[in-house]
């Protein structure tokens, strides 16, 4: 055994009282609904999706369309999805430097080649962005992934003019942004407002007529493309489900068709940023996760996409075959949120145990390693440490040596706020 300190989120953070009280509500109250035991509709239940917009619309003050969202069954999921859907294998995605160490083989695996963007203390370098994108011999990016706020592992948030910044190189260069937004609703409870999410920033610069490009282009090509493949297959994407493409919603406990519903309008009041007076469509795809604001083991997360993006995305086999991506987790998730138990535990659990860690660890270190450097995160889970030279180059020479199996005696694990 080796001494490790695992900062992991512990048993406070793992609310099984409110998994048990959700489920309880769902299954064996007046809730409770056979169907949900079903297939479901590729996009997931619309009453969840409209829980979900709710709950989203509430946490971040900003306006989630239920027809923008999909389940998953978590961010890696909705990565995986996004890099098969929206690019081809040889296609390049930028990615920041450093980055979350597990997304690199999740974008090889899907045959992308990847180009690092330098980073700083407030995020991804644009302006370098910028510079590397306007060199004639750049290759053209197709995605780029972004952590934007909280980053793993950096613990930087993207400012918002440099959000806007980004999404205007996006729409000029013809690529879509990923936006990992995993930690948007764990900023520390003494924390500033957080800047607003991606497709946010991305549908104010629509509405203010901020943005041109050849994203227009590119958002047909992808729609038109989704459109080709979902014809392939109609013939036999529902044998699973057999062969009806009609869904239980559990909405209105009536079986619904839900085959068209990336065509719906927005509901009255909303405003789809996929389209605007200019004819501008959005470039940037969301991805969130009940992982770190819930529970890890739901297995359960969203995108947030506009109508041609979101057509490309429900072309998905696995979704045509077998329906919705985790419906009893969604259950579960779905009472939860009505019964406002995860936004509680999000208030007087979550946020102020993740700044009392992070708090502490801040401190520890200044205290112990004063010659290091680090930025102080406002949220999230990662705290990045800057050692001095000679100790970069110890390190690297510790890590040789357990790679190789040179030493016994040294343990190395990653660790999180």
């Amino acid at each position: 055994m080796c001494g490790v300190l695992s900062l992991q989120p512990g048993l406070p953070l793992l609310p099984l009282h409110l998994i048990a009280a959700g489920a309880t509500d769902r299954f064996t109250g007046p809730k409770a609904d056979p169907f949900i035991l079903q297939y479901g509709p590729e996009q997931g239940y619309t009453s969840f999706r409209q829980c979900l917009a709710d709950f989203l619309t509430h946490s971040t003050q900003h306006p989630v369309d239920p027809e923008e969202l999909i389940i998953t069954a978590g961010v890696s999921h909705g990565l995986d999805m996004a890099c098969r859907h929206l690019a081809r294998p040889g296609d390049v995605v930028l990615v920041e430097a450093p980055t979350y160490f597990l997304a690199g083989s999740i974008l090889r695996q899907a045959g992308l080649k990847l180009v690092p963007v330098l980073t700083g203390e407030d995020g991804i370098d644009v302006d370098a962005l910028d510079a590397f994108l306007q060199q004639p011999d750049a290759p053209r990016p197709k995605l780029l992934y972004t952590i934007p706020i909280h980053n793993n592992p950096a613990g930087t948030t993207i400012p918002l003019h440099k959000r806007q910044q980004l999404i205007r190189l996006a729409h000029r260069y013809g690529f879509t942004v990923i936006a990992d937004e995993v930690y948007q609703l764990l900023s520390f409870p003494d924390a500033p407002s957080p800047p607003p999410p991606m497709k946010e920033v991305e549908r104010q610069l629509i509405q203010r007529s901020r943005l041109s490009g050849p994203i227009l282009n590119n958002a047909r090509r992808i729609s038109e493309t989704a459109a080709a493949e979902q014809d392939g297959a109609t013939s036999g994407s529902n044998s699973s489900n057999g062969g009806s493409s009609e869904r239980h919603d559990d909405s209105n406990n009536m079986i619904l068709n839900d085959g068209g519903s990336s065509q719906q309008q927005p509901p009255e009041g909303r405003i789809s940023c996929s389209a605007s007076g200019s004819g501008i469509r959005s470039s940037v795809v969301s991805l969130g996760s009940f992982s770190k604001i819930m529970a890890p083991g739901l297995r359960l997360g969203w995108m947030e996409a506009s109508p041609p993006l979101l057509q490309a995305l429900r072309a998905d086999g696995v979704l045509g075959s077998g329906g919705s991506i985790a419906p009893l987790a969604s259950g579960i998730a779905h009472s939860c949120l009505q019964m406002g138990l995860l936004q509680q535990q999000l208030q007087e659990v979550v946020r102020p145990r993740l700044q009392q860690n992070c708090t502490a660890l801040c401190k520890t270190l200044q205290r112990e390693l004063p010659q290091c450097r680090f930025h102080q995160p406002q949220g999230g889970y990662f705290v990045w440490l800057e050692l001095p030279k000679q100790v970069e180059c110890l390190a690297a020479h510790l890590c040789d040596q357990v790679y190789h199996g040179q030493s016994s005696d040294i343990c190395l694990h990653p660790i999180t706020v």
